[in-house]
């Protein structure tokens, strides 16, 4: 365990050249308003570290070797230790790989646990005695520290492995390109504001989004402030019911119920001054819905695509919930038949010419985009091909299910 600036320096120096790390770190994130880093720990040179960040005050020095341009960093699910590294430095590594990203170009499924990553590629079981330990304990316990070291320990024989099978399928820039998305998403999100994202808020109206709008902001600052959950401040169910009440009269608030709670109580005088100035913003100001009409035959037509999409992925080993979500595909019939139906490109269209849906965009457009054009077009047909396979559904082109359908058409 490095629990020196000293001993740090040290690590750092005697790897200063070497081109491809792994990383990984434990945290803590149950009752603080980030993630609370634990512990950290890299493997260069297959030299692997365990470094204490409640000992070294200052990991500078850590993050900048960690992002210089020349080094490789592998990593399994990333979206902590990145955005970890943001916080740090307000940079991402330049040449970041993710091995559970990878392992869905490989036909792996997606996304597999780093245990099932090692045991299926490297023939070892690891032991999983410490997943709910807490990283905050010091000193580390033998046990602990050996968890920890295992979860860097087979990431660069991992790394080595996918990269080879990716250029032999020629998927290996695919790679890349989706880890460069993701990781964009995770930054975009640590970055924006989130408040579109509080459940329950589909329903409301501008003038409820608003007050919605004004407490997620409140809650969020006072949750930074007092290093606590956001939820732990007031509820996004609580924050719904406030909003549709449209109302800064503490007597109409106080009928809610769960708001007598001394957690709520506590701040009541703020949440009511909140909501009185969310009432007085001008209309024109106010948020408005997301009114994407939503046409009736999508959740048929998004089903039979994902059912599509699964079968061809099977069968060119990819993982289909990397390739496509349901999501993913009711977005793209949004945009695809809006536009059948009117002939022509519709203001929803133009609106998302920049956003284009992600199934129509990147790696994805190559790989399934004319796949799923053929099945909506009538080109493809699905049949039952083994009704006992994890599979049972085929697609197929329309003629070889009826073969008279080409004749039949020529002698008209």
């Amino acid at each position: 365990m490095i629990t020196t600036a000293e001993r740090l320096h040290e690590y750092l120096e005697d790897h200063r050249e070497c081109p491809l790390v792994g990383f990984d770190t434990e945290f803590v994130s149950e009752d603080t308003y980030r993630p609370e880093l634990s512990l950290i720990q890299v493997i260069a040179d297959q030299e692997i570290a365990l470094i204490d960040p409640y000992a070294i005050e200052d990991l500078s020095d850590f993050w900048n070797w960690l992002t210089a341009d020349q080094r490789t960093v592998v990593v399994h699910a990333c979206r902590e230790e990145l955005r970890f590294i943001y916080q740090a430095t307000r940079q991402i590594p330049k040449d970041l790989f993710d091995i559970q990203i990878a392992a869905g170009f490989l036909g792996i499924e997606y996304p597999a646990s780093y245990g099932n990553l090692v045991n299926r590629l490297m023939g070892v079981s690891l032991q999983k005695g410490e997943t709910r330990t807490n990283w905050r304990h010091r000193p580390l316990t033998k046990g602990q520290s050996q968890y920890a070291a295992q979860d860097v320990e087979f990431l660069l024989a991992i790394y080595e492995i996918m990269v080879d099978r990716l250029r032999s399928l020629e998927r290996y820039q695919w790679v890349l390109q989706e880890i460069q998305r993701q990781q964009n998403y995770i930054i975009e999100q640590e970055t924006s504001p989130r408040w579109r994202s509080l459940s329950g808020i589909g329903s409301l109206q501008p003038r409820e989004l608003e007050i919605a709008r004004q407490l997620w902001h409140w809650r969020d600052g006072l949750a930074k402030k007092e290093n606590r959950p956001p939820r732990r401040v007031i509820r996004d169910d609580m924050i719904c019911e406030l909003a549709q009440r449209k109302s800064a009269k503490p007597d109409h608030l106080r009928m809610i119920r769960g708001v007598q709670h001394r957690r709520i109580q506590k701040h009541f005088d703020s949440i009511v001054s909140v909501i009185s100035d969310a009432l007085n913003v001008p209309d024109s100001e106010c948020p408005q819905r997301n009114r994407n009409k939503k046409p009736p035959q999508r959740s048929t037509l998004a089903q039979f695509i994902y059912t599509a999409i699964s079968d061809y992925c099977q069968r060119n080993q990819m993982a289909p919930n990397l390739v496509a979500t349901m999501s993913d595909i009711r977005e793209y019939l949004e945009l695809k038949l809006g536009s059948r139906r009117k002939g022509k490109k519709s203001r929803h269209q133009q609106r998302h010419k920049k956003n284009q849906p992600l199934m129509t965009s990147g790696w994805r457009g190559e790989f399934i985009l004319q796949l799923v054009e053929d099945v909506l077009n009538g080109k493809l047909v699905a049949h039952v091909a083994n009704p006992t396979s994890d599979q049972p559904l085929s697609f197929v082109p329309h003629s070889a299910i009826n073969p008279s359908s080409n004749s039949s058409d020529s002698s008209q």
